[in-house]
């Protein structure tokens, strides 16, 4: 093949790459300002919500509690509860387990039942009968 084919060639595979890029990113800036322009619409209808929304958390952080313990707001924890609340609510849980299992455990052994019956070619003869 001569060098004029390779040339060509290749100025036909950088001419596209640089048509595509250029694809590319105009496609990628129109998307950028489209997200942009939507952004700004959703600041506009929620932007005076957002400003109530920090007042008034603001305003709660700054009033001091009634029962007169630090102003640390308060997070439940379930390391804060008492160990027996705990170990029931575990009991309860191991209870639930158990009875799906069984649940489960049963379910199977009805459809081993019937996987067993189907599998045995004895069976099928008497039902032939």
């Amino acid at each position: 093949m001569s060098v004029w084919f390779w040339v060509t060639l290749w100025a036909v595979l950088v001419t596209a790459t640089v048509i595509g890029a250029i694809l590319l990113a105009r496609w990628l800036w129109r998307a950028f300002r489209a997200l942009m322009s939507e952004l700004d619409r959703a600041e506009e209808l929620h932007g005076p919500a957002m400003i109530r929304l920090d007042a008034a958390l603001n305003a709660a952080e700054e009033r001091p509690r009634p029962d007169g313990a630090d102003s640390e707001p308060h997070r439940p924890s379930m390391f804060a509860d008492d160990l027996t609340t705990h170990y029931a609510r575990l009991a309860v849980l191991r209870e639930a387990r158990t009875a799906r299992r069984a649940a489960r455990r049963a379910r199977q052994r009805v459809t081993w039942e019937k996987w067993r019956h189907f599998n045995d070619p004895h069976a099928h003869d008497d039902d032939a009968r």
